[in-house]
């Protein structure tokens, strides 16, 4: 019995071993990638990667739905120009027009 433990044991630690090998690689590419190219690349490589992914589906989404977006762009150049809009019916229409006034 204790001949198939030490075999046990040997086999363990081949797979032990093999395991840190292949670890031991990997860790080294890693560090040598990282050496090369450095973290900040790497974080404007993935946020330039984001933005034109992002980008490319603002596109799509113009595409397919055209009129929402006009309708968007419409209603925010509105609401931007609310108070020169309403400064212009003042001037236009004179200051007693609003609701509740009464005269």
């Amino acid at each position: 019995m204790s001949a198939r433990l030490a075999a046990q044991v040997l086999a363990d630690r081949a797979a032990r071993d093999a395991a840190r090998a292949a670890y031991d690689t990997r860790l080294e590419a890693i560090k040598a990638d990282y050496a090369e190219r450095g973290i900040g690349g790497r974080l404007m490589d993935e946020v330039s990667e984001q933005a034109h992914a992002m980008f490319d589906e603002a596109v799509a989404v113009v595409e397919e739905h055209p009129g929402a977006i006009g309708a968007t762009i419409a209603t925010l150049a509105l609401w931007i120009l609310r108070n020169p809009i309403m400064a212009w019916i003042d001037v236009l229409l004179g200051p007693g027009h609003h609701r509740g006034d009464k005269k």
